[in-house]
């Protein structure tokens, strides 16, 4: 499993000259973040959830398609609001989010969903997984604590793999 990550962290550095590539990475971490988190409940399909403009499009359908964590089938969906997020394991914040940003982590908060996005300082604003570039490539920080207030549990594999990890339970910041 961790080789999956690792060679999505990577892959960029083929082909991260256009913002394709970034997507098709970025779609395929978030399909593979759901194989390295345990959540509270354990609801059918698995969810991932964009809010806000969707900078996917095709390519996380076709990501997902035909997959599964554990038993479940994983689906896409695209929501207009965070009351949808709700019902949504990993949940994607667009950018264009940033301004509602605090009110959509109220939201979610202690919900079990793994919040997700490329919005600067993301993980230090109370989001769970930052999308951030390194040398060119996607990938990512966590902000440990947001995600135990929700009742996740990270793998010490996804841990490894983060750039930072943030949080007092991470010792402040652990790079």
């Amino acid at each position: 499993m961790v080789a999956v990550l690792l060679v999505l962290a990577a892959w960029p550095c083929l082909a991260q000259s256009s913002r394709a590539s970034e997507t098709e990475i970025e779609a395929a971490y978030l399909y593979n973040f759901g194989k390295f988190v345990t959540w509270p409940a354990q609801p059918e399909p698995f969810e991932i959830c964009v809010l806000g403009k969707d900078p996917f499009g095709s390519v996380l359908d076709a990501t997902v398609s035909g997959e599964s964590i554990g038993t479940r089938r994983v689906a896409v969906a695209r929501i207009a609001n965070a009351r949808d997020a709700l019902a949504c394991q990993v949940l994607f914040i667009s950018d264009q989010e940033e301004g509602r940003l605090r009110a959509i982590l109220t939201v979610v908060k202690n919900a079990g969903v793994l919040t997700v996005s490329d919005i600067p300082h993301f993980a230090e604003r109370g989001g769970m997984i930052e999308f951030v570039q390194r040398e060119g490539r996607i990938r990512f920080e966590v902000n440990l604590d947001a995600a135990q207030e929700s009742k996740l549990s990270l793998s010490s594999e996804l841990l490894k793999v983060a750039v930072r990890v943030v949080g007092k339970s991470a010792g402040e910041d652990r790079r």
